[in-house]
């Protein structure tokens, strides 16, 4: 069984607390006359949201790790970029085009464990 993902719960909960503090400030702090009280219940509120977000987006991309998991197997240059060739559990290979500057910022690698969806390869924060 492959480790678990929780690369966007982490990344999507302070992003909700920074859109959750402006809007409790907007929505309760400013009306109320109390802008603590509307941080407070901004960065609450927020919190939730960003979590929830996250949590489901990490869970689609567990199942997928769960079912058919898969890794890096080769990376080979085409004239067009990149193309990355994953080997899921099932023995079954997909090849995906990336550009050389997305295959450097994400910095992809044989072995990796990636998420595919819709023509799209994501590397996956997991070890």
């Amino acid at each position: 069984m492959m480790k678990k993902t929780n690369k966007y719960t982490v990344m999507y909960m302070p992003l909700g607390m920074v859109l959750g503090l402006s809007l409790g400030i907007l929505m309760y702090g400013i009306p109320l006359g109390s802008v603590a009280v509307g941080m407070s219940i901004g960065i609450g509120v927020g919190l939730c949201f960003g979590f929830a977000i996250g949590a489901a987006k990490d869970a689609k991309i567990n199942k997928q790790l769960d079912e058919l998991g898969y890794t890096v197997k080769a990376i080979n240059q085409t004239p067009d970029g990149f193309d990355i060739i994953a080997a899921a559990k099932t023995g079954a290979e997909c090849a995906v085009c990336v550009s050389e500057k997305r295959l450097k910022s994400e910095g992809f690698r044989v072995g990796d464990t990636v998420y595919i969806e819709g023509g799209r390869i994501e590397r996956v924060g997991v070890e």
